[in-house]
This record gives C-alpha cells, sequence and structure tokens, in this order.
C-alpha cells in the first residue's frame, strides 16, 4: 500500500483538471504524465486517475505495474486507498485498467461503494488531473463536466483538428462547457501551434460562445518517441527535453493565476459530483 504524502499540509482544496481529445493518438496520456510532473517540480502535490476506462496505459506510460485497479475496488477485492501507486517525481495514480464500464455506467451499489472509500484519501491533493479517453462519447464527457477546467490536446492534422473542434462543440452545446484550455502538440514552428490555436478559439467563440484559452503549444521531439519505446518518457531528464519544458510552460499557465483559483472545496464533493451526474444526450455516441 502507498502512502499519500501532502506538500502543502493539505489545507487547499484541489483543483481537477480533465485532459481530453477529439481522437487517440495526439499525446493526450503523454500530456497528461508531464503535466503532472512539471506540477510537481512547482511543488504542488497530484493525484492522476486513469479515466480512460476502456483503453488505460498511464500506468505503462509512468513504467509502473499495477497490481490492483478499480475493478478491484468495485469487486471488494481491495480498498481504493490501496490501489493509489507512486510514480515518477512522488506523483500518485489511481489506475484504471481496460475493459471497464464507465463511471456514469456504474450501479448505485457500486457508486456508494467508492464515494464509501473516499474519506480513506483524507490527504488534500493540490491537483487531480483526469487522463480521459478520446472522442465525444458520454464516458469523455461527463469526466470533463464534473472537472473545474478542461484541456483539449489536439495536433497539426487536419483530422485532428477537427474532432477537437467537435468535441468542443458537445461539450458547449449538451453539457454547458463555455470555457476551456486548448494545447497543440507536435508542432513544426511557434507559428503552427500559434495559428492553430487562433483559428480553433475564432470560430469557437464565433459559433458555440466557447472562449478557448491557449495552453501553449509542445514542438515535435523525436525523443518523446524514443523514451516512450524504452518505457522512460515520465523520468527527470524527459523533463529537460524541448518538449519537456513545453509541457512545463504549460503547467505554469494552468495551475497559476485567476483561472487555478476555482476548485472544488474538497476530494468529496468531485467524486460526488462525478458520480452523481446525469447522462448526457450524447451517452452512447462514439
Amino acid at each position: 500500500m502507498s502512502s499519500i504524502r501532502m506538500i502543502n499540509g493539505g489545507a487547499r482544496a484541489p483543483q481537477v483538471l480533465a485532459i481530453t481529445s477529439g481522437k487517440g493518438g495526439v499525446g493526450k496520456t503523454l500530456t497528461t504524465v508531464n503535466l503532472a510532473m512539471a506540477a510537481r517540480r512547482l511543488g504542488k502535490s497530484v493525484l492522476i486517475f486513469d479515466g480512460d476506462m476502456g483503453l488505460a496505459n498511464v500506468d505503462i506510460v509512468l513504467g509502473l505495474k499495477s497490481r490492483y485497479n478499480i475493478r478491484d475496488v468495485l469487486d471488494g477485492h481491495a480498498a481504493l486507498k490501496d490501489i493509489v501507486i507512486k510514480g515518477p517525481l512522488g506523483v500518485d495514480l489511481i489506475p484504471s485498467g481496460s475493459g471497464i464500464a464507465s463511471l456514469t455506467r456504474l450501479s448505485h451499489v457500486q457508486k456508494q461503494q467508492i464515494i464509501e472509500q473516499i474519506s480513506q484519501l483524507d490527504h488534500h491533493y493540490d491537483l487531480i488531473l483526469i487522463d480521459t479517453g478520446a472522442g465525444i462519447a458520454d464516458s469523455v464527457t461527463h469526466f470533463c463536466k464534473a472537472a473545474d477546467q478542461t484541456l483539449v490536446v489536439t495536433t497539426p492534422e487536419p483530422h485532428a483538428m477537427t474532432d477537437a473542434y467537435a468535441l468542443i462543440k458537445v461539450l458547449a452545446e449538451d453539457h454547458g462547457v463555455k470555457s476551456l484550455h486548448l494545447l497543440v502538440n507536435q508542432t513544426r514552428s511557434e507559428g503552427e501551434g500559434l495559428k492553430i490555436l487562433t483559428r480553433i478559439a475564432d470560430v469557437a467563440m464565433r459559433f458555440l460562445d466557447v472562449r478557448v484559452h491557449s495552453a501553449g503549444h509542445v514542438p515535435f521531439d523525436p525523443q518523446v518517441t524514443k523514451s516512450v519505446m524504452l518505457r522512460r518518457a515520465a523520468t527527470e531528464e524527459s523533463t529537460h527535453t524541448i518538449a519537456g519544458q513545453a509541457w512545463g510552460q504549460t503547467a505554469r499557465r494552468l495551475f497559476g493565476g485567476p483561472e487555478a483559483a476555482r476548485s472544488h472545496s474538497d476530494v468529496q464533493e468531485f467524486w460526488r459530483s462525478l458520480l452523481w451526474q446525469q447522462p448526457s444526450r450524447a451517452e452512447g455516441v462514439s
């Protein structure tokens, strides 16, 4: 069982950020773990919840082996506090596992099981990062609605940008999300990243009345691909790469300033809002 270490005395409520994307393969999970490590370097205590119930892989990217996951909690084989594992730089992780139904489809009894064990995580985190699945299914948008903020990740590829906008549209029209952040990954230049951010932000404001804030851009970095293959994408060394430094800048932008002040009153409030939301009109869309 991993111990959960408090950094700031547990006095502050956690800021909850959902990290999502319109399609897979854009670097969403890498963004999650690198933001977590960057936040730790800023002195934040961080918990990642792997919210991709079908294709969970945060533990793999972190180079960890999880003995238990959420399914074990629901089956009564482990307590929630027992499945938390510690990753690089002291980042904590609640692993999910593959082939597990979305939280929106858990039964009343299963939801109550989780809520009853939340109190065991009585140490306050500064940040809770949710790595959602990709796309516009309810299992994805549900997390975004429950979080304080949402970060959409895209790449310069046209289909990635189209899917990112489609996700923003669903969040706005079906869930009332009117403000979020956008990160452009694998850019070839700063100008390319700025152009994409401006284009999507302008269209979202004009047609959806959604304010898209720039979370910056991450340049294409061959070292990232090499690190992923070696299962070293989340290490002290990776924070000093070109991409790692860019993710560090994004972390400073997201986790400081007036936007960061909005947070749930405690961890239990966040989980209750997550588990007891009503399914949206987007449920079943893939």
